[in-house]
C-alpha cells in the first residue's frame, strides 16, 4: 500500500463516541481528531438508536450511561453496523460485564482512566496475542462482592428489583452497595 494510500485510509476513519460525561467526551473526540478520524459524540442509547447512518469504523463505548447500560449499546451497534470495532470504557470494571460485553461483541474491556493511545492500540490489536496478567494476590472480599453483584446485575439486564431478589437482599441495600462502588 502506498504511503498516499495509508494518508487516504487515515482519514476516512470514523469513531463514535457513546458517553454521558460531556467532558471526558470532548477530549476523547479532540485526542482522536488529532490523529485524523472523523468523530461522533452521542450521549444515550436513544440517540445511538435514531442515529442515520451509523457506520463507523470504530466505537468507543461507556458502560454506563445514565439510566443505559454500554451493553445494550454493543447489541444495537453490532445489529447496525457489523464490522463496528467496539471498546468498552468502565469506571468500576467487573470480570462479569467485560466477559458479557465481549461476547456481545465488544473487541475491548478497559478501565478508566485510560488514554488515546490505550484505545488506538485496543483498535488495532484488538488483544487477541496479548498475555493478560493474572495476579498472584487473592482478591479483597469486597472486590469479589463487587464482581459477583455486578455479574448478577448483568445477569438481570440491569433490573435492581430482580437482582436484588437474585442476591436475597432488599433493593434499597442493592442500591446503597452499588452506590458504594461507583468511583468519586
Amino acid at each position: 500500500m502506498s504511503s498516499a494510500e495509508t494518508e487516504k485510509d487515515a482519514s476516512n476513519r470514523s469513531l463514535l463516541i457513546v458517553e454521558d460525561d460531556q467532558r471526558f467526551a470532548d477530549t476523547l473526540a479532540a485526542e482522536f481528531r488529532d490523529r485524523g478520524y472523523r468523530t461522533e459524540w452521542l450521549e444515550s442509547l436513544q440517540a445511538v438508536k435514531d442515529y442515520e447512518p451509523l457506520d463507523f469504523q470504530y466505537a468507543v463505548v461507556d458502560l454506563r450511561i445514565r439510566q443505559d447500560s454500554g451493553l445494550d449499546v454493543i447489541t444495537t451497534l453490532k445489529e447496525r453496523s457489523t464490522d463496528t470495532v467496539i471498546i468498552v470504557l468502565t469506571g468500576y470494571g467487573s470480570i462479569a460485564t467485560a466477559v458479557k460485553a465481549t461476547k456481545l461483541g465488544a473487541t475491548a474491556y478497559l478501565t478508566k482512566p485510560v488514554d488515546a493511545d490505550e484505545i488506538e492500540r485496543a483498535f488495532v490489536g484488538g488483544g487477541e496475542d496479548e498475555d493478560i496478567p493474572i495476579p498472584d494476590e487473592f482478591q479483597s472480599l469486597y472486590r469479589h462482592e463487587r464482581e459477583y453483584i455486578e455479574f448478577v446485575l448483568a445477569e438481570c439486564d440491569g433490573n435492581i428489583s430482580q437482582a436484588a431478589r437474585r442476591l436475597g437482599l432488599h433493593r434499597q441495600s442493592l442500591q446503597r452497595k452499588l452506590r458504594k462502588y461507583t468511583p468519586n
